[in-house]
């Protein structure tokens, strides 16, 4: 009899091992997907220079915004912390952030081996938001997707623009308004709607803020619209182009802001 139990229980540790090496493998194959979507998709034309306010244009140049060619993605890593009710967990994480065109995808690790602790995508990809977490990179704890998430990802694409200077001077897709001499707004159109963020510069030119009315939250199991705010600071040279090495980003609540990321990059590279 204890030969048996003891039989079983092999068998479905074997299973259980087996399930979650195939789940990861699964999940791990959709983000590859999602990211030769990003690489594969069409380049559009690129926007005529003279659409942008001049605050824009110099905070791009300044970047060194298609010194060496239009690229079709900029690529880098991050060391960050996640805030998950009142714990704050480092993980890393690998992005890719269309130029001519909206998308990004977004890949963090809590540490852990064999398997990531936890995996999250996060991603905009052909209109498309999702963000999706899994436990050992295998079990599903969290999904959204739909339209609410399609506009959170597109303000997401829009708001980490100081990241990817190039889209700033050539993706056809964003226009541009200027609200007063340190603000200006940039809108991404979407079916139902747009995406609509302000960025605030400094004296110096440089973005060191951004801000959106109403992003969607999911955080407590339901979909608030929440303000939205952004930190970038820690300008530096890096992969070619000149941009924010820090970040911080937190919704709004009972108008107290609550950030839930911070985040430092570590790499970056321009993928023509």
């Amino acid at each position: 009899m204890m030969k048996i139990i003891f039989l079983t229980g092999v068998g479905l540790l074997v299973a259980a091992t087996a399930f979650l090496v195939i789940s990861a493998q699964w999940f791990t194959a959709e983000i590859n997907r999602q990211i030769s979507r990003l690489l594969t998709g069409p380049v559009l034309a690129v926007r005529p220079d003279n659409n942008l306010p001049e605050v824009v244009r110099r905070f791009a140049q300044r970047g060194h915004a298609a010194e060496n060619g239009v690229p079709r993605v900029v690529e880098f890593t991050q060391d960050l912390e996640l805030r998950q009710g009142e714990k704050w967990s480092k993980m890393t994480a690998h992005q890719h952030i269309a130029i001519t065109r909206p998308g990004f995808v977004w890949v963090a690790d809590g540490t852990g081996w064999p398997l990531p602790v936890v995996r999250v995508l996060d991603s905009f990809v052909d209109g498309a938001g999702l963000l999706e977490a899994r436990l050992l990179g295998a079990v599903r704890v969290a999904r959204f997707e739909g339209a609410d998430a399609d506009l959170g990802e597109a303000m997401r694409y829009v708001a980490e623009l100081p990241w990817a200077p190039d889209a700033i001077l050539t993706n056809p897709s964003i226009s541009w308004r200027e609200v007063d001499a340190q603000v200006v707004e940039a809108r991404l159109p979407l079916p139902d709607g747009a995406a609509i963020v302000q960025f605030t510069f400094d004296d110096v030119g440089d973005i060191v803020e951004v801000y959106a009315e109403k992003r969607p939250d999911t955080s407590e199991g339901k979909t608030v619209l929440r303000e939205w705010r952004g930190l970038f600071s820690s300008y530096t040279d890096i992969g070619g182009r000149r941009v924010p090495a820090e970040a911080e980003v937190g919704y709004v609540v009972d108008g107290a802001y609550e950030p839930y990321f911070r985040g430092r990059v570590t790499s970056y590279q321009i993928r023509l």
